[in-house]
């Protein structure tokens, strides 16, 4: 540890409360110069700006598919099909793809440890999209190891917001619809990409991947990352993933479960075989011309 980030943590620990532990990841050489549309960071000489990303809230509409890396997706025939509407990937699952040589739309990462692990398929993911969602975290810790990107947007963490106190617990589920409010993780950067989706302005989007199991993932993973979905479950993941169910409910927009052996219940969001999903998008798109 360099001796910045060890004073820096001094003095979190001796002058600032818990709530401001988690601004560890934001040394002072760690500058961000927020306009109205973009953010300027600086690092040690290092540049990288990034759009914000209120200027995508509402950007786009219709329906757009989520791409998740839960083993279930092998089960898709024609993994290109996904690509007929607008693609959010996240974490590995744009592998998926990447023997056609194609990336998704939004690339979403939330999650350092992916980013620690697995750089090199980061980097390359977010080369192949059009857009790589990220928060202020995950920029520090691409900074810190001399790295940028040319297509970032940045959103804030409600968990771990940027240089200010992390909110106190609350028993009431967060949805943010809103990018200017931050997004909400709950063990799984699902709900964050889904947020995203709805932030975008998708009012019905097919989940696919959702296995929620503790099969692993699609891909092979010469040390595979942390997962604590067994505990996460039932602590963390089911009572929002509820909400977005009461949010269907409320007809205030479709969500589709496209993985019929996924371990979130029928009665919480429906479910749809992934090549039925796939191919009813399809027919649709060419009835509507």
């Amino acid at each position: 540890m360099d001796t910045e980030k060890l004073f820096w943590r001094i003095y979190l620990r001796l002058f600032q409360g818990a709530d401001q532990w988690h601004n560890r990841r934001f040394p002072p050489s760690f500058e961000a110069r927020i306009g109205d549309r973009e953010v300027h960071f600086s690092r040690r000489g290092i540049r990288m700006t990034c759009r914000r990303a209120e200027t995508m809230q509402d950007r786009f509409g219709g329906p757009c598919n989520l791409l998740l890396s839960g083993p279930s997706v092998r089960a898709i025939n024609d993994p290109s099909l996904l690509k007929k509407s607008f693609l959010i990937g996240v974490n590995g699952s744009p592998g998926l793809l990447e023997a056609r040589g194609a990336g998704v739309d939004l690339y979403v990462v939330d999650d350092l440890a992916f980013l620690r692990n697995r750089t090199a398929d980061f980097l390359r993911y977010a080369g192949r999209a059009a857009f790589t969602l990220v928060n202020y975290g995950i920029v520090a810790e691409l900074m810190a190891r001399g790295l940028t990107l040319a297509n970032g947007v940045v959103v804030d963490s409600i968990n771990a917001p940027f240089r200010r106190a992390r909110p106190r617990r609350s028993a009431e589920v967060i949805f943010s619809r809103e990018f200017s409010a931050g997004l909400k993780p709950y063990g799984t950067v699902a709900y964050i990409a889904l947020q995203a989706a709805y932030c975008l302005g998708f009012r019905e989007v097919r989940i696919f991947g959702l296995d929620l199991s503790s099969n692993g993932r699609f891909y092979r993973e010469q040390r595979p990352e942390p997962s604590n979905l067994r505990v996460d479950y039932e602590n963390l993941i089911l009572r929002p993933f509820s909400h977005v169910g009461a949010m269907v409910a409320g007809r205030e927009w479709t969500v589709f479960n496209c993985c019929p052996q996924s371990r979130l219940p029928v009665t919480v969001l429906p479910k749809v075989e992934p090549n039925t999903a796939l191919l009813a998008s399809v027919q649709a798109q060419l009835a509507a011309g």
